[in-house]
């Protein structure tokens, strides 16, 4: 089966690379391809007028169109661009806790070994309503507009303590993976992020989620390579009925 790099980046919004190089990078390893560009409140993508720009741009390359849409800092896309749109990403990258703002650069900064004094507990004092939090996140913005893919689902805080299975309860896993059999969302294999963890992947087997698979490349370096969504499948038996794409691009 040849899969679709559902999560890729161009200078739309904070990649470093254009269509014609993502599509290069996905020839290379011989996937199909969606742009994800960034699109939030404080993104440029910002209003349903600049996606159908975007949506208009990207008709002319044979790709799957879509948004990762930053949860929490979400707008509501008028109905006539989301059907301009294959797919929507919805990703959290921050979220409001305790009257405050706790941003996850931290800890993107400290998962590439360039922050390593970053200690999460020093802002989030209580862990299970923090993740409580999460997941009534997740649920909002899904009631305020579907989104088809839960984009780097385990990219939180805790990561920055322990190995994912010491810190990340199992109720938070059973709960969300009820939340993506509710909805029908598909959970993102992140070679990024290598998300999600073992434990959370084999529960979301046994359950049947729909799985997508994303590089989140934001150069050409990492874009469409898919080794850590690969090793999941074949460790994990994922049948390719189970795999999100996009039919269009299979004619």
């Amino acid at each position: 089966m040849k899969w679709l790099d559902c999560h890729t980046h161009t200078e739309w919004s904070d990649g470093r690379q254009s269509v014609e190089q993502v599509l290069e990078c996905a020839r290379q390893q011989f996937v199909w391809v969606g742009i994800s560009d960034h699109a939030s409140t404080t993104d440029y993508l910002n209003s349903s007028q600049r996606i159908k720009a975007y949506c208009d741009f990207l008709t002319q390359y044979p790709v799957a169109r879509g948004v990762e849409m930053d949860l929490g800092r979400s707008f509501k896309i008028s109905d006539e661009v989301r059907h301009c749109l294959d797919y929507v990403i919805g990703s959290v990258h921050g979220l409001s806790f305790n009257g405050r703002w706790i941003s996850f650069q931290p800890l993107i900064l400290f998962l590439k070994k360039q922050n390593t004094q970053y200690h999460p507990e020093e802002e989030i004092d209580h862990w299970d309503d923090f993740f409580r939090m999460h997941l009534t996140l997740l649920r909002q913005e899904y009631q305020l507009q579907p989104f088809d893919i839960l984009g780097h689902g385990s990219l939180l805080p805790p990561l920055a303590l322990d190995v994912p299975e010491a810190v990340f309860p199992e109720w938070w896993e059973d709960e969300l993976i009820e939340l993506l059999q509710e909805f029908h969302i598909a959970m993102e294999l992140s070679n990024r992020w290598r998300t999600p963890y073992p434990r959370l992947m084999r529960k979301a087997v046994q359950a049947s989620v729909q799985f997508s698979l994303g590089s989140d490349g934001h150069d050409p370096a990492k874009t469409s390579v898919l080794d850590y969504p690969r090793e999941l499948i074949q460790n994990f038996a994922v049948p390719d009925s189970r795999i999100f794409t996009i039919p269009r691009l299979l004619t």
